[in-house]
């Protein structure tokens, strides 16, 4: 994959404007991973929360993009991206998350009808497809949308795999400021529950 179109993917993803704002499946327990959070958090809903937009990750980690689940737990609400990096990388993937005002398709840039009253739009470098043979093969083989009825997440749909740059909407019962969570395998938000 060319620097050029990891460059527009990334130039595309930062120049949206930002705003004001399924099936559950349950969170397998591990080691605690390391939270990314914004030097001056923003919210006093989970510890170290902000809304900013912001990226962490290394792009030199390039993994098979698998797995999405989705749960609650006690007061938080938790959206995890699942990988299986090779070798034994020491940080996440490259990702990318912002609010916004609308969420739309990559390379498009269709209106995408999400569940919810504010946005966040998250991407990552990851294969979501192989396309080393003659014929693309889906590596992520999960469901494109998710509606897990939960009170602040009300809606996660994927919006785009291009070019290694695969992006999701998720769609929120109102703003709430998140953690980031990384592991060299998985990206966790972690938002605050309404309930």
């Amino acid at each position: 994959m060319s620097r050029i179109l990891v460059l527009v993917a990334v130039l595309a993803l930062a120049t949206s404007s930002c705003a004001d704002g399924g099936d559950t499946t349950s969170f397998s327990p591990g080691p605690s991973p390391s939270a990314t959070a914004s030097p001056s958090p923003t919210s006093d809903d989970l510890e170290g929360a902000s809304c900013e937009e912001r990226e962490g990750g290394d792009p030199g980690n390039f993994p098979d993009f698998v797995e999405v689940r989705i749960e609650s737990e006690g007061a938080t609400e938790k959206v995890e991206f699942r990988f299986e990096p090779e070798g034994d990388p020491d940080a996440a993937p490259q990702w990318f998350v912002r609010f916004t005002d609308e969420l739309t398709t990559d390379g498009e840039g269709a209106p995408v009808d999400v569940e919810g009253e504010a946005f966040v739009s998250f991407a990552f470098m990851a294969r979501g497809v192989d396309l080393s043979g003659e014929e693309f093969e889906e590596i992520y083989t999960g469901p494109r949308e998710f509606t897990p009825g939960l009170t602040t997440v009300l809606e996660v749909e994927q919006l785009g795999d291009f070019e290694g740059l695969v992006s999701w909407g998720i769609g929120l019962s109102s703003e709430a400021c998140f953690v980031v969570e990384e592991r060299p395998d998985r990206l966790t938000l972690e938002f605050p529950s309404t309930a």
